[in-house]
């Protein structure tokens, strides 16, 4: 196969015979280029042996074609007869000329062995001495400047898949002013490997991974090579893209079908962790005393055991709301009538009700208990499964009937794991294989009939593919959706620069909430960086307010009158006139002020705007009933 060429508006792409990809300006300038070192290559696996990892360039007999999707126009390559195993390949290479937008696409088409992974497809290296960035979708989003002294964190169990470990099918490059924005289609079965390597180089790389076994639908990724294209650009350019695929869907027009929607933005989250009776009327005690402080509040509602209540057990550490725990006949002391006249007593103070279910796991003592799914080990120990989700509509259904049955009414039902084990593998069960894109698929079904009980569905962390379905997130930015170093000795530290990418393409969609200071009550290493100006970045991220996640936030509430807790008290209400003024308006703009990246100021298209002086602890907010319009510094809780 001799070169083949691609012009566009003010570029000219070129597949060279090895499959490596090189961008020219009209000038003859390189532009970009993916990789010599890593090309393009197919894992191929005949009968049961173990893949052999093939070069695309290896193909003996190659067939050309013209190729077109939508304003996409190009080539496409036809590759077969490689070295001893038996597969054809289709590779499609097309250019939107107006934009500079190239599609890539690649899929199996027949033979007898079987494609169960294609490598590299593509890879592109920045060497750190050019400057610039790499963008990445890891939780609220991260810039990775070229002179970062730290390597990014590993991927632990979560891999690179994109839905898992990604929040966004958004990656970028940028040096000087040349742009390279990645928006991965298919990102079901896209594992993006990124690396930063300090005084060397910085790199993105795409593999595509099985789906059950075999490479049976196209993969398809879009390069935009541009120049001028910031982080903020690349944001807004999938904003776009995920409005004409039906990904975004804002919260004024999901609010016409689901009104508490509205109510729910202008209140802060108030939780009372477990289901304890003992505790039940000092909480509501607590719940009377928020609105007489001008606070409204979305309650979160106790949890509790998935193996139900009997005289003597102690199910005070095993509140886990698992789906289970909704069809238990007695699940607390009082039973389902105790539940039902609590939310009705709450209900009555004016607070919206929030639910938590876990509908991924099961427990071994509780009622549709399957031990196919929780098996033993060698020692007879339990192992615990996450469930597939080929049954999980039908296991919903059970726990919205319930609720109904009993009379306990939920406002939202937050659903617990589902986004943060989106990497789960998939299920092979001959009676039973799901894919990972059912998994997603099915995971919205759930949401969608959840609202159609006229109840909000939420889910733990902001992923892009819940968008449509999904009203709620518990984090905006999650202990494992930070990048951070961990020394042997030492505190962790920041990697690269925090930037709100999610909140710059979806913000007004979703009402997420922040792991603020509260959140390592329970555990440690939840919080955000202590010293990272935690309230800023409450701000800066435009999170959903809470009081449990502030240093302090008990519930019950055990201290109202001291000095930390009426600055806690003033936050959350300043913290909240902001909120309200900003929920339900995109986030237009996101910029650096100085060099140092401690000057930073963000805008919204309803006109509020806010500056963040990072170094000295202050931000400045126009637009809404509280802040002055001055600098001026955030409570210190």
């Amino acid at each position: 196969m001799n070169p083949l060429e691609l012009s566009g508006r003010d570029i000219v792409i070129r597949l060279n015979v090895d499959f490596s990809l090189t961008v020219l300006s009209r000038q003859g300038r390189v532009f970009w280029e993916s990789s010599k070192a890593h090309l393009p290559a197919v894992g191929v696996r005949s009968g049961n042996s173990q893949p052999r990892l093939l070069p695309m360039g290896s193909a003996r007999t190659v067939a050309l074609s013209a190729f077109r999707d939508g304003e996409c126009k190009g080539h496409l390559v036809r590759l077969s007869d490689f070295c001893t195993v038996d597969v054809a390949m289709e590779f499609a290479l097309a250019l939107n000329a107006s934009t500079n937008d190239l599609l890539i696409q690649v899929e199996q088409m027949g033979g007898q062995d079987t494609v169960v992974t294609v490598k590299h497809l593509y890879r592109f290296e920045k060497p750190v001495a050019d400057g610039g960035y790499l963008v990445l979708p890891h939780g609220s989003g991260y810039l990775i400047p070229a002179e970062c002294p730290d390597a990014i964190p590993g991927q632990g169990e979560r891999g690179g898949l994109i839905g898992a470990r990604w929040t966004l099918p958004l990656f970028g490059m940028v040096r000087g002013k040349d742009s390279l924005c990645a928006m991965v289609e298919t990102w079901w079965d896209c594992e993006a490997q990124v690396e930063h390597i300090p005084n060397d180089r910085s790199v993105l790389d795409f593999h595509w991974v099985a789906s059950l076994g075999t490479l049976a639908y196209p993969r398809r990724l879009l390069l935009r090579f541009d120049t001028g294209l910031d982080y903020v650009g690349m944001a807004k350019l999938y904003r776009a893209y995920a409005r004409d695929h039906g990904l975004l869907r804002t919260l004024g027009e999901k609010a016409a079908n689901t009104p508490v929607i509205r109510r729910y933005v202008e209140n802060v989250l108030v939780r009372w962790p477990a289901w304890n009776t003992e505790q039940g009327s000092q909480v509501l005690a607590d719940l009377r005393r928020l609105p007489e402080m001008g606070l409204g509040v979305n309650f979160f509602f106790p949890k509790w055991s998935s193996v139900g209540y009997a005289p003597g057990r102690n199910t005070g550490t095993t509140a886990d709301s698992g789906w289970q725990a909704y069809l238990q006949q007695c699940p607390v002391p009082g039973g389902w009538p105790a539940l039902a006249d609590y939310a009705g007593a709450v209900r009555r103070l004016g607070c919206t009700i929030q639910g938590f279910v876990c509908p991924l796991t099961n427990h071994p003592e509780a009622p549709d208990y399957d031990e196919d799914r929780w098996p033993r080990d060698a020692n007879g120990h339990l192992v615990k499964r996450y469930l597939s989700v080929h049954d999980a509509l039908e296991r919903m259904k059970k726990v919205l009937d319930n609720l109904e049955a009993n009379g306990l009414k939920l406002d939202v039902l937050y659903f617990d794991g589902y986004s943060a084990h989106a990497g789960l593998p998939e299920d092979f069960t001959p009676s039973r294989p799901v894919t990972r894109r059912q998994t997603f698929e099915q995971q919205n079904v759930c949401f969608a009939e959840t609202r159609r009980r006229g109840i909000m569905p939420g889910g733990e962390l902001p992923r892009f593919w819940c968008i449509p379905e999904c009203d709620y997130f518990f984090f905006s930015d999650w202990s494992q959706d930070r990048l951070t170093n961990v020394p042997t000795k030492g505190a962790p530290s920041a990697v690269g620069e925090p930037v709100p990418l999610f909140q710059l393409v979806f913000h007004d969609c979703t009402i997420a909430g922040f792991s603020g200071g509260g959140y390592a009550l329970y555990a440690e290493g939840y919080d955000w960086w202590a010293g990272l100006t935690p309230r800023l970045y409450e701000l800066l991220f435009a999170a959903a307010p809470a009081h449990n996640w502030l240093v302090g936030g008990h519930v019950p509430v055990k201290d109202w009158d001291s000095p930390g807790a009426k600055q806690r008290w003033t936050w959350l209400k300043r913290w909240s006139a902001y909120y309200r003024a900003v929920a339900m308006s995109e986030m237009v703009s996101h910029q650096f002020l100085s060099p140092a990246h401690r000057h930073q100021r963000i805008e919204f298209a309803n006109g509020v705007a806010a500056e963040f002086n990072l170094e000295s602890n202050e931000v400045c907010v126009k637009g809404v009933t509280g802040f002055s319009g001055e600098w001026e510094n955030p409570a210190e809780i």
